[in-house]
């Protein structure tokens, strides 16, 4: 910075005293009184671990299918009816 500008904010930014009311407000001040429960917040995680896993779940399982299928594609109709009813 030029030594203008520096000269001129220290004058007109000099340090002064808060006013007293302000101190008084700072040191009575009472810390904020929380809204959510922790009760609540413990049975929504678990529902919502529960839903990602499942959608997980899901779709791995299909995909597996899918990879099943293919790695067979020779398998004819009585074969599969080994494991699946037709």
């Amino acid at each position: 910075m030029s030594d203008w500008l520096d000269l001129e904010l220290s004058e007109q930014l000099a340090p002064v005293a808060a006013p007293d009311e302000l101190w008084n407000r700072i040191h009575s001040a009472r810390t904020p009184v929380r809204r959510t429960p922790r009760v609540f917040s413990l049975p929504v995680a678990a529902a919502a671990t529960l839903i990602l896993g499942g959608a997980l779940w899901f779709m791995a399982r299909g995909q597996q299918q899918t990879t099943g299928i293919r790695q067979l594609p020779s398998a004819t109709r009585s074969e599969c009816a080994l494991c699946h009813t037709v």
